[in-house]
Formats: structure tokens, C-alpha cells, sequence
């Protein structure tokens, strides 16, 4: 009889030795996560290292300063949300000014092609009735 052959598991385990400090930071790690078991602390830990982290980018250390009194004054759960809080309502900001902005600059341009046009048609004419 023969046997089918076996199909390979998707599920891998891996077995890790973990030194004391390494194995209460998993679990603090753990704990903030609100994972429910060290394997699902692993797997969150696996899925996030693609993920930008607010220390792959230099923070001057005014602004880090000013992110952690967010979190301190209650605004933010951690640096990372008083991060995405601020750059947030900082992009909002500027949004709204570009759009005010941008249109009276556009009408300002125009305003400066339609006067050196006049300048320039008005120097024609004048070369013109001058004879030059």
C-alpha cells in the first residue's frame, strides 16, 4: 500500500532558548501587545520589524521631549501615538494653508505674466512711435 506523500506544514515550531532578561522583556512586551500567549508576542514581534519605528528616524531631543509630555499629560498612549498625533494635525495644518495659499500665489503669477505682457506690448508701442 502506498502512502500519500506528506504534505509539508506551514507551521513551523521554533524553539528558543531565551536568557531571564530577554524572556521578562518578551513578556512586558507581551503585556503591552495585549497578546494572549507568548507565541502570539512572538509572531506580533516577527510581523512588526517591517513596520517604520519612531527610532528609525533621529527626533531632535526638544521634539522627543515635547512627544513625551503628550504621553505624560494623557494625550497619547505612547511616543509612537503622540507621534502620529501630532504629524497628523501638523499635515492637517499645512493642508489647510496650502489650499489657501496656493490658489492666491497661482492668481499672483497670472497677475505678473498679464502686467510684463502689458509692459512688454506697451514698450513695443512706444519703440514703435518713437521709430526705433
Amino acid at each position: 500500500m502506498r502512502l500519500a506523500p506528506a504534505r509539508e506544514s506551514q507551521d513551523r515550531f521554533l524553539g528558543v532558548r531565551l536568557t531571564s532578561e530577554e524572556l521578562r522583556l518578551l513578556d512586558e512586551f507581551a503585556a503591552r501587545e495585549q497578546s494572549r500567549n507568548r507565541s502570539d508576542a512572538v509572531r506580533s514581534l516577527v510581523r512588526t520589524t517591517g513596520e517604520p519605528r519612531i527610532d528609525a528616524v533621529p527626533i531632535p531631543l526638544q521634539v522627543r521631549a515635547e512627544l513625551e509630555t503628550i504621553v505624560d499629560d494623557g494625550w497619547a498612549p505612547n511616543v509612537e501615538a503622540a507621534l502620529v498625533a501630532v504629524l497628523t494635525s501638523g499635515l492637517e495644518a499645512f493642508a489647510r494653508t496650502h489650499a489657501e495659499t496656493l490658489p492666491r500665489l497661482r492668481k499672483q503669477a497670472r497677475e505678473n505674466v498679464e502686467r510684463g505682457e502689458r509692459r512688454r506690448q506697451a514698450d513695443r508701442e512706444g519703440r514703435g512711435r518713437l521709430g526705433r
